[in-house]
């Protein structure tokens, strides 16, 4: 690493543009390796049955999340609209009592 930056300062401007364009290649490469578990390179087909196992396996835990976290939503939707309701109905009777 030492050597590369030094090799840059000191070197001549297409050198210089080679490394830079080597850093970047080794840096896409290094990023694609680590982006979400995807695996690099030729796979056998056991391996990517498996591979795609793994990534059902992690959509169903997020479609099962989100249909608990909906399924929670909705039943604070419920209590809030029965108690608002509620509100009203005991807010009508008690004017309809006030005023006869």
């Amino acid at each position: 690493m030492v050597y590369q930056n030094f090799a840059l300062t000191t070197g001549s401007a297409s050198k210089r543009s080679q490394l830079l364009q080597q850093q970047q290649s080794n840096l896409d490469g290094s990023m694609l390796a680590h982006r979400e578990g995807t695996p690099m390179g030729e796979l056998t087909p056991h391996e990517e049955i498996l591979y795609l196992r793994r990534q059902l396996a992690k959509l169903n835990r997020r479609v099962l999340n989100i249909e608990i976290n909906n399924e929670q939503r909705m039943q604070r939707e419920k209590i809030v609209y029965c108690l608002g309701l509620a509100y009203f109905v005991l807010k009508t009777i008690f004017w309809l009592n006030r005023s006869n």
